[in-house]
């Protein structure tokens, strides 16, 4: 981390930066996240041997531009990383979210081959964990 991590900083600072003076950062959305958080410790047992296994309950995600307001972080977890402290988000609200600033709405109807009713995003009904859009972060 302390190798990588710093070049991972620059080379995205330096897109935000092009994309803004290129007057594109407010029409283009940036995400740099992953599909899943790490475990809070490394995990020296076999098969790990040094390593961190996937760990589904806090994860970190970064979005930039699209309308998204910058500076802002939505949610929080315990001091250990391990639990969700203060307003979940799920990724069914981050993904929302980016289709929303797209003008893509949750309800949208997609082609389905067997005519089965297919949305872009899950409804309620679903059984999927929502805690809502990011509202904090999101343009009006």
């Amino acid at each position: 981390m302390r190798r990588q991590l710093p070049d991972m900083d620059k080379g995205f600072a330096t897109l935000l930066q092009d994309l803004s003076e290129r007057g594109l950062l407010d029409s283009t959305i940036v995400w740099w996240g992953g599909e899943f958080g790490r475990t809070p410790k490394v995990m020296w047992e076999a098969p790990w041997n040094g390593g961190r296994n996937h760990w589904g309950k806090v994860f970190s995600a970064v979005l930039a531009g699209g309308g998204f307001k910058g500076g802002q972080i939505v949610g929080s977890s315990d001091a250990r990383g391990e639990e969700v402290k203060e307003r979940p988000v799920y990724p069914v609200d981050l993904i929302g979210s980016i289709y929303s600033q797209m003008g893509i709405e949750a309800t949208t109807k997609l082609p389905n081959p067997e005519g089965l009713p297919t949305f872009v995003m899950p409804r309620a009904d679903e059984g999927i964990k929502s805690a809502g859009l990011l509202k904090e972060i999101m343009s009006a």
